[in-house]
């Protein structure tokens, strides 16, 4: 796994943490359905982690049935994740967050392309204007 990959993994799983601290999935009974999205949750991350190539894709879907099933939760998703699963999640990013992450990701290729270590941390919140 990849530092990048490595860190959007760590995304996924502070976004079910917090997601499983939240109503509905708090109450003693939920529905098949909160159930169903928490175990497919609990499957994305371990499809990650495995390193299987139907992650991408599951992740880009898993998403977006996030954003339409928990609007109120959204902001417990890092917005990195949008980015980085791609396709029908960037409908949820405005222009000028995308052309962030494409700056972030420019300075990325760069720096793997002349074998320097690439600090994503950092380099996110300086391109986003946060440090």
């Amino acid at each position: 796994m990849t530092p990048y990959q490595f860190h959007h993994l760590n995304f996924l799983k502070i976004a079910y943490n917090n997601f499983i601290r939240q109503e509905p999935f708090t109450l003693e009974d939920i529905t098949a359905e909160e159930e169903q999205f928490i175990l497919d949750f609990q499957q994305l991350i371990h499809d990650f982690e495995s390193g299987s190539e139907q992650a991408y894709e599951e992740g880009e879907i898993f998403m977006e049935r996030a954003f339409r099933m928990y609007p109120q939760l959204a902001h417990l998703i890092a917005r990195d994740l949008l980015w980085f699963f791609g396709g029908s999640c960037l409908h949820n990013m405005p222009d000028d967050e995308i052309e962030k992450f494409q700056r972030l990701d420019e300075l990325r290729f760069a720096a793997e392309e002349s074998g320097e270590a690439f600090d994503y941390i950092n380099t996110r919140a300086s391109v986003f204007g946060q440090n």
